[in-house]
């Protein structure tokens, strides 16, 4: 017996905070007399504890879990083949969670809506780990993850945010307890608690517990909790862990598709009608699709004849998506090599640029930046048109030997051009390729081609040999000659910069309009909530508090232009602190 008491650690506290977990019938209580070694062995292991408080040996966090004859009994009768935990949430959120119920009476099925603090489910991780997760898809992927780091960082830095910017976690379990009081129902107990999704949220929150700074306390989760019984659970269960984790894939295109970049291109876009050419009547529109589906979602609703009028006007070859954008910017811009890295990729690394540049100075993003934009959509779209047809091609690459085409013929225009530059505006006036273009890139094309089949520096396989910057070095490099009939189509660079300076100083003049709008559309009502609110946390100081005075008195006295500008970019500043009008 000696020899038992010395193998189990010394009793210790779960770092001062109350007991949360009870596992069996009854949980041992703060104002309880501490278990003793001697009396746990020799009194047969008795229900008022089946697991002993966490401790270290040698330094190494430990936990000890205490098996009997009758546990393991249990487990084997159990239908979900564990050791069912229960959690009681009375100990650590006074009353139980606040929750909502989300299912119709059934004997088969409940589910329950809830907000659940940050610090008790990384303290029921800290406690269960992944016998949490044995329902889920996947074990926690660690605090490297992009996503993970993401989480971590939402919790450090804008922990009263997360609500809003996590998904939540999906839970399962075998049996529930709630409760009602006067501010609505109460999940106090849950029995057989499994994490179907949401894994990595829990385990970060959790990760998150040891920080010094954490903001455990101000985050709060959202969870969807779905009860079954124990003798349906097994057929189910895998079933909610399927679907709950295999909804369709968020890109980073898709998350970037709000900045004011995209939404700028899409507003030009509706706005911007192309030249009517072979004999039509009408112009057409070039349609920039900001978010996946647009283009369809706006069919939806549409009648037969509405739709034709719409395919009419907006034709499917004119649709450009957020990612096509990328590609034709990245190629024109020398890196053949990213685009061929795929399309995430690539609009990860559009997306840095646009951002900074959007930031040096937005107006450069404007009408002729859109046109230009159709304009390499043509040179794209017929690339791939006429590397189809020729005898040389053998299949396969051809979206590599487009990039690489269009990059180098951008090259070979900038560099050999002799002072002049591809004339964009003739060609959006013409919507095609003239001769001359088509011809020059059918030899680039086929130089692109041997360059690309035939790796160097070690490479074997095609693919990987596109994705390599060497590789764009070669093509660079390689001698082609400018054609004679595509030097005389060539613009002058003065002239390309008088109209980029003419259309720069055109959106300077739209994007005050729309400012001026913006600030009128608000209100004097939206202006004095946030001047009372920013005088309260003494965010404005007298010169900004003078401009949202004089907006705040309209219609009696309107803001001029330059302190219109000055109140979006305040609009901004008070948002990001906080404000939210009423």
């Amino acid at each position: 017996m000696p020899q038992a008491r010395a193998m189990l650690p010394k009793p210790l506290n779960l770092l001062g905070r109350r007991p949360l977990i009870n596992y069996g019938s009854s949980i041992e209580k703060p104002h309880e007399k501490p278990l003793d070694v001697n009396e746990t062995l020799l009194s047969g292991l008795s229900t008022r504890v089946r697991d002993w408080p966490e401790g270290e040996i040698a330094g190494i966090p430990t936990e000890s879990h205490i098996w009997d004859i009758n546990r393991f009994h249990q487990v084997q009768e159990s239908k979900s083949g564990r050791d069912e935990l229960e959690v009681d949430f009375t100990e650590v959120v006074p009353g139980g969670l606040p929750c909502l119920h989300a299912s119709v009476p059934s004997d088969a099925y409940g589910a329950y809506l809830c907000v659940i603090p940050g610090h008790v489910l990384a303290e029921i991780y800290d406690r269960f780990g992944s016998r949490l997760l044995e329902g889920n898809v996947r074990s926690f992927l660690g605090a490297r993850g992009r996503t993970n780091k993401a989480i971590r960082k939402t919790v450090t830095n804008e922990p009263t945010m997360f609500f809003a910017y996590n998904n939540g976690i999906a839970a399962t379990a075998s049996a529930a307890k709630v409760s009602a009081d006067g501010n609505g129902l109460r999940l106090t107990h849950v029995t057989d608690l499994q994490l179907v999704n949401g894994g990595q949220t829990t385990a970060t929150l959790a990760g998150a517990m040891t920080d010094k700074d954490t903001g455990l306390t101000q985050t709060f989760v959202q969870m969807k909790l779905s009860v079954l019984p124990a003798e349906i659970s097994g057929k189910y269960i895998p079933l909610i862990a399927r679907y709950a984790n295999s909804q369709n894939k968020v890109s980073d295109a898709d998350f970037f598709s709000n900045h004011e970049f995209h939404r700028r291109m899409e507003q030009i876009a509706k706005a911007l009608r192309a030249p009517a050419v072979g004999g039509a009547q009408y112009g057409t529109l070039w349609l920039y699709e900001r978010a996946r589906g647009q283009y369809v979602n706006e069919q939806s609703n549409m009648t037969a004849g509405q739709r034709n009028e719409f395919l009419l006007r907006h034709p499917r070859k004119q649709l450009i998506t957020k990612t096509d954008l990328a590609k034709y910017e990245n190629a024109w811009r020398f890196l053949p090599h990213i685009v061929s890295q795929g399309a995430q990729k690539n609009f990860i690394n559009f997306s840095t640029y646009a951002s900074a540049e959007w930031e040096k100075n937005p107006d450069q993003f404007n009408e002729d930046f859109y046109k230009r934009i159709v304009v390499k959509a043509l040179l794209f779209r017929r690339t791939e048109e006429l590397v189809g047809k020729q005898a040389w091609y053998q299949g396969g690459y051809r979206a590599n030997i487009v990039a690489y085409t269009i990059a180098k013929l951008a090259n070979l225009v900038q560099f050999n051009g002799i002072g002049r530059l591809l004339d964009f505006k003739a060609l959006w006036n013409r919507q095609s390729l003239t001769p001359a273009i088509e011809q020059q890139l059918l030899i680039i094309a086929e130089r692109m081609f041997a360059i690309i089949v035939a790796p160097e520096g070690g490479f074997q396989n095609v693919t990987e040999w596109c994705k390599k910057e060497l590789c764009w070095q070669r093509a660079r490099d390689t001698t082609i000659p400018l054609l004679q009939e595509l030097g005389n189509e060539l613009t002058a660079r003065e002239e390309d910069a008088i109209t980029k300076k003419e259309a720069q100083a055109q959106q300077v003049i739209m994007t005050g309009i729309q400012i001026q709008t913006l600030v009128v559309e608000l209100g004097p009502a939206y202006w004095r909530g946030l001047q009372t609110w920013a005088r309260g946390k003494q965010l404005l100081g007298p010169t900004d508090d003078s401009i949202v005075t004089v907006a705040t008195s309209m219609p009696r006295k309107l803001p001029t232009e330059k302190q219109c500008t000055r109140l979006a970019e305040i609009k901004r500043q008070m948002e990001e602190e906080g404000f939210v009008a009423g």
